[in-house]
């Protein structure tokens, strides 16, 4: 994946445009500072001060952005971290994860609300950053069906790919040079034991759950 130089606000810009393509956003809307202090930041080893520093200069980013306190500055981001940004918050990914750890309870704990939900998705997107080609391709494909289904079995997994009598991948585009994508349009993960692969890194990885329901092995997102 292609990395580039971008600027802070438009950085913003492209997070308000995946916003807007969202069905349900009030919680992005809500913690939109938290987001994207997650995706800006660096909390190694639970920096929870750090985390409401980064809050508290993109709330006044938001608000202010005439001071253009971050605006000018610019940071270098991953393509497969914007494309993995926006299936996350289309998705409602993103949206059950604050929903989750807004609801957990903090009693005894000095840690914001704010905070948590801003080190969690840093741990999330930090996780997702260093995934292998295909792990990140089978994550991305389970992660843009999330709203539908919040857990799934292989079959329905495979079934999300390009095949045959369905050979257009929904996740391909001009920044991603996929290895795995034909020139019939099948995916050759599917052919392959790479998306079993996958599916076990994902777990061992501490993205995916695995619980035995019905006689059937289903995977959950891990909150």
């Amino acid at each position: 994946m292609a990395e580039y130089y971008i600027s802070y606000r438009e950085l913003e810009k492209l997070f308000d445009q995946y916003i807007t393509e969202t069905l349900d956003n009030s919680q992005l809307l809500e913690h939109k500072a938290e987001i994207l202090a997650a995706l800006t930041g660096d909390y190694e080893q639970g920096n929870w001060d750090s985390a409401n520093e980064m809050i508290s200069l993109w709330e006044n980013q938001i608000n202010k952005p005439s001071q253009l306190l971050l605006g000018s500055r610019y940071i270098r981001v991953q393509q497969i971290m914007l494309d993995f940004l926006k299936v996350s918050c289309t998705s409602g990914l993103i949206d059950a994860l604050i929903v989750y750890i807004s609801q957990g309870s903090f009693t005894g704990f000095t840690v914001s609300v704010g905070a948590s939900i801003t080190v969690a998705l840093w741990e999330l997107f930090t996780t997702v950053k260093k995934l292998d080609d295909w792990d990140f391709c089978v994550y991305m494909q389970a992660s843009t069906h999330f709203r539908e289904h919040s857990e799934f079995t292989i079959d329905e997994l495979k079934s999300w790919f390009p095949r045959s009598e369905h050979p257009v991948c929904n996740m391909h585009n001009s920044t991603w040079d996929c290895d795995y994508l034909e020139v019939t349009g099948n995916c050759s993960l599917v052919q392959t034991k790479k998306i079993e692969q996958a599916l076990k890194s994902l777990y061992d990885k501490g993205l995916l759950m695995l619980n035995k329901e019905n006689h059937k092995y289903v995977f959950k997102f891990k909150k």
